[in-house]
C-alpha cells in the first residue's frame, strides 16, 4: 500500500490568512512522514480598479526568501518547491502576467475565491440565491480554465465549504453539464484539478471536490491529480490523506502528480 508522499497546498504566514511560520510546516511535513511540500501562498488578482488587501511583487520577494532560507534549514530532509495559488486570475490577466514574467514557480494551483470582489465566503446563502451564485462561480471557474496560468484547478466545488457555513448543501454535479466543459477544456489544455481535504476537517465534512465530481473529471479522460491540505497552520498538514487516498482510488486514480518547473512526473498510491 502507497501512502500520499507529498502535500501540494499549503500556506505559511507569508499569506495574510495563515499562522503557522513556514519553518514550523516543514518541521510538521517531517513528522507526518512526508518526503516534500509545496507552499502555495496566495495571490489574489483584482479587477482593475477593485481595492482589497494589495498583493504585489515585494510581497512575492519575501515568499521566495523565506523559501530560500527553510531549504537551506530543511536540506537532505524534505524537499520544499516553490508555489503559488492565483485567484481568479481570470478577472485580471496583466496582473496575473506581472507574477508570472517576475518569477519561476514549480507549482501553480488556479483557484476562485472571489466572484465581483466578494469572497465565497462573504456572500449570503439562502434557497433563493444559491443557485445564482453557484452559477455564477462556474462561470468564474469556466473563464479561469480557458485563460489562467496553471498546473492544477483548486477545490473545484470550494463554493460548498461556505454554503455549509449557513446550514445550505450545495452539489456541483447539478451543474453537470458546465463542469463537463470545465474539465474538458482543462484535460485539453494538459491542466489537472486537486484534492483539497480541507473540506474534510469544515462543515461540509467532504473533500473538495466530492467523490461524484473525481469520478467524472476521470470519465472525461482526466488523469493529471494532486492532493493538498489547504493548511493554514503545521497541524493541518497532511490532514485527511487518508481519506484522500482512497477517494482517488475510488475515482478510478492510481497515482497522483508531483511538479517541478511546471511539468509533472507521477508516483503510484496504489
Amino acid at each position: 500500500m502507497a501512502n500520499i508522499i507529498a502535500d501540494y497546498h499549503t500556506h505559511s504566514t507569508i499569506s495574510p490568512d495563515a499562522k503557522g511560520p513556514m519553518e514550523d510546516t516543514c518541521r510538521a511535513a517531517l513528522e507526518k512522514g512526508l518526503s516534500e511540500i509545496v507552499f502555495t501562498d496566495h495571490f489574489e488578482c483584482r479587477a482593475p480598479g477593485q481595492k482589497g488587501f494589495f498583493f504585489d511583487l515585494p510581497y512575492l520577494e519575501g515568499y521566495f526568501k523565506e523559501l530560500s532560507r527553510c531549504r537551506a534549514l530543511f536540506d537532505g530532509r524534505l524537499v520544499i518547491k516553490s508555489g503559488i495559488e492565483m485567484g481568479q486570475a481570470n478577472v485580471n490577466p496583466q496582473m496575473e502576467k506581472d507574477v508570472m514574467d517576475a518569477f519561476s514557480f514549480d507549482y501553480i494551483i488556479g483557484s476562485v475565491h472571489k466572484l465581483d470582489n466578494i469572497d465565497l465566503g462573504n456572500m449570503t446563502y439562502t434557497p433563493e440565491s444559491v443557485d445564482g451564485i453557484c452559477r455564477e462561480n462556474l462561470r468564474y471557474l469556466m473563464q479561469l480554465a480557458k485563460t489562467g496560468t496553471f498546473d492544477c484547478m483548486g477545490h473545484v466545488d470550494l463554493v460548498k465549504r461556505y454554503a455549509a457555513k449557513q446550514g445550505m448543501a450545495v452539489d456541483l454535479m447539478h451543474y453537470r453539464e458546465e463542469l463537463e466543459e470545465i474539465f474538458r477544456t482543462l484535460i485539453s489544455r494538459g491542466k489537472g484539478i486537486e484534492i483539497n481535504t480541507s473540506g474534510l476537517r469544515q462543515e461540509a465534512r467532504e473533500a473538495l471536490p466530492s467523490l461524484s465530481i473525481l469520478k467524472l473529471y476521470r470519465s472525461l479522460g482526466g488523469e493529471i491529480l494532486t492532493v493538498g491540505s489547504d493548511a493554514h497552520i503545521g497541524r493541518d498538514v497532511a490532514a485527511g490523506f487518508n481519506t484522500a487516498r482512497e477517494l482517488a482510488l475510488e475515482a478510478g486514480f492510481t497515482r497522483l502528480a508531483l511538479y517541478r518547473n511546471n511539468t509533472p512526473s507521477f508516483y503510484s498510491i496504489a
